[in-house]
């Protein structure tokens, strides 16, 4: 007989004191159990010093080395002090009720414990199989146990197919169920719904469940759980989940916050969307995602730790989790303060959600993007008669943190030196560029600087023509003079280089672009924007910058290009536009010429490294003035000028 030890608890630190104290000898746990278990052990390595980090890699390697080519254990002799940490009684850990990811087995076996894993349903008592102590194969399930027996039934081409189990072990069926029995037991043979494959040497091996496998319209299989490991090797998801829409393959993600918090990233979608994007350049491109959607909270999970699927799809496809918050308790007094009470007055004018409490996210349950951030700044400093730094917007994520921000300033009793109060967005664009800021934007050029330009620009042209060719309509359109703004539409990487390759000289060598530093803040990437006159400007953190920036360029008599929808398409479909250029356009009081784009995208999608032929087009429209216009009016018309030039190129190409 043996004794059994029940925790209530499935914190680390909890499990490993019960098992110091009872002698606990063997741990049975779900894969979930093990995966925590293996990263706070990776976690306590990569938390010590270099040297201490390569000595423990190196050990584990040669742990793993050893144990492959001769079967011995020496894990148990190199990392004694983790296993001591287990009681000495410990012998094994045993995995089962889902599949054990591979990188966990290989690295806690390397580290000297024994794991098994077995696989069996309720339905089959629960046993059916059994990855053998003398003979393991990392990610397997092993062999069938005795007298049972297990097949891959109807196999494709790859030799994947559905499990199928017979033996004493499979029930009769289902209570008073006949349909239901019918449905899983066919000729004696017990159809797990689990997809797997067998191979040479007799083992099986799980690659996910047929209802969850996605097929897409194209044939293409993805099992989704394999995707989600490879996306959550990024630090700014913490889950994530890879569903099927009508518009492809889409993800339900849930940021990591603390690490965005950390990194001082506010704006938590376009900084996963563009890491995502990055991540899987290498993919095929039907693994790549075409969609997602930020949660705030947790993604539902079964008591075994999987994702509730089709809950998950259903929130999704509602637009994503924005519930209403309760206040906590202890909570009640934040927003009842005279600080709590003005930030909520400030946030209401630009939130999209009516009872604000204080764990409410900016960004996922306000709505609020970087320029709503900005304006936000301009309120607090307009209701609490202070002046705040710039870095302010991308410091707080949540209404908390804007709260003890400003009763922190409130307690202070003074501004901060050097920092005034903003009254208005034409103070905010009058603000002159620090000279550092001022150093990016060459508007005086010499004559190798123009030479530079001109070689970039025909080289362009030469490289575009070869791609398809390039159609130029409008030209005439464009002033010959600044100051104005051109605000096309924006489909792709290329698009500020066919912009360059579009223009005539005389324009073109007096326009100026703003360049996110992810694209231009290297050592080349940034010699290449200073010919190609790109501005690189942190978007999420210095948006002031990029704003008196723009102002400064167009008050020099220059042309300024600006993307008003902020980032590109993710589906080939023009976005809303942001207010941003209409704030710019109507307080330096210079005209707009819209234009449309169209190729590009064909030619280059998010995560593809090198450009495929196709014919692009660039269509300037006629220059208009905002005038007496709000900003919301300007933004409206600007929207609709640049989708009438489409629907022309549009009508034009099909002719």
């Amino acid at each position: 007989g043996g004794t059994m030890t029940i925790l209530n608890s499935l914190k680390g630190p909890d499990i490993i004191a019960c098992m110091q104290e009872t002698g606990v000898s063997v741990l049975v746990g779900v894969p979930q159990l093990l995966t925590a278990l293996r990263r706070a052990i990776v976690d306590k390595i990569e938390s010590s010093p270099l040297l201490i980090r390569i000595l423990a890699k190196l050990l584990l390697g040669l742990s793993g080395l050893v144990r492959k080519l001769t079967g011995v254990n020496i894990g148990k002799a190199l990392f004694g002090k983790v296993h001591a940490r287990f009681g000495p009684k410990f012998r094994l850990m045993a995995s089962g009720g889902a599949r054990l990811d591979p990188d966990v087995y290989t690295d806690m076996s390397n580290l000297g414990f024994l794991v098994i894993e077995a696989y069996g349903l309720t339905e089959t008592s629960p046993a059916a199989t059994f990855n053998p102590v003398e003979k393991q194969k990392a990610g397997s399930i092993g062999v069938p146990i005795p007298d049972v027996e297990v097949r891959i039934s109807e196999p494709d081409e790859s030799g994947m197919g559905e499990i199928a189990i017979k033996g004493p072990n499979v029930m009769l069926g289902y209570y008073k169920k006949p349909d239901a029995t019918a449905e899983v037991i066919r000729d004696g043979w017990f159809y797990t719904g689990d997809l797997g494959y067998k191979d040479r040497d007799g083992y099986f091996f799980i690659t996910g469940r047929s209802k969850e496998m996605i097929v897409l319209s194209t044939g293409k299989k993805i099992f989704p759980d394999e995707l989600e490991k490879f996306y959550k090797q990024l630090p700014s998801i913490k889950e994530i989940c890879m569903l099927q829409t009508e518009r492809g393959l889409e993800a339900a993600v849930v940021p990591d916050f603390e690490y965005l918090k950390k990194m001082n990233i506010a704006n938590a979608r376009e900084t996963i969307a563009f890491e995502i994007e990055d991540l899987a350049k290498d993919l095929a491109p039907y693994k790549r995602i075409s969609g997602l959607k930020i949660f705030k909270d947790s993604l539902p999970v079964t008591r075994l730790g999987k994702l509730k699927r089709t809950l998950v799809k259903d929130l999704y496809l509602k637009g994503g989790e924005r519930a209403e918050k309760t206040v906590h308790k202890g909570d009640e007094g934040i927003l009842d303060s005279d600080a709590g009470r003005k930030v909520v007055a400030c946030l209401a004018a630009f939130s999209v959600k009516k009872h604000i409490v204080p764990d409410d996210n900016l960004e996922i349950d306000l709505g609020l993007d970087s320029l709503s951030r900005v304006e936000m700044v301009v309120s607090l400093e307009q209701t609490f008669g202070t002046g705040l730094p710039d870095s302010f917007g991308s410091e707080v994520f949540t209404v908390r943190d804007v709260v003890e921000k400003m009763q922190q300033v409130m307690a202070s009793g003074v501004a901060k030196a050097g920092s005034n109060v903003r009254l208005s967005w034409a103070e905010i664009l009058r603000q002159e560029p620090s000279e550092e800021a001022k150093a990016l934007v060459r508007t005086k050029r010499n004559a190798l600087c123009l030479l530079g330009w001109q070689c970039c620009r025909i080289t362009l042209k030469t490289i575009f023509g070869v791609l398809g060719g390039v159609t130029v309509r409008g030209t005439e359109n464009l002033p010959k003079q600044g100051p104005y703004l051109i605000t096309p539409n924006h489909l792709s990487n290329a698009d500020a280089f066919l912009l360059t390759a579009a223009m005539p000289a005389a324009v073109g060598s007096q326009a100026f672009y703003l360049g996110d530093t992810k694209f231009f803040g290297g050592p080349v990437s940034s010699r290449i924007a200073q010919y190609l006159q790109v501005i690189p400007v942190d978007m999420e953190a210095k948006l002031y910058n990029a704003l008196q920036l723009s102002a400064y360029v167009l008050r020099q008599g220059k042309v300024l290009c600006v993307f008003p929808e902020g980032s590109r398409t993710r589906d080939g479909n023009i976005k809303e536009f942001k207010k941003g250029v209409a704030i710019i356009a109507k307080e330096l009081n210079v005209p707009m010429v819209p234009a449309a784009i169209t190729g590009t995208y064909a030619m280059m999608r998010p995560g593809q490294l090198f450009p495929r032929p196709a014919r692009t087009t660039v269509t300037f429209g006629k220059p208009f003035h905002p005038g007496g216009m709000a900003y919301d009016e300007i933004t409206k018309k600007l929207y609709a000028d640049v989708v009438e030039l489409l629907d022309q190129t549009s009508g034009a190409r099909s002719q």
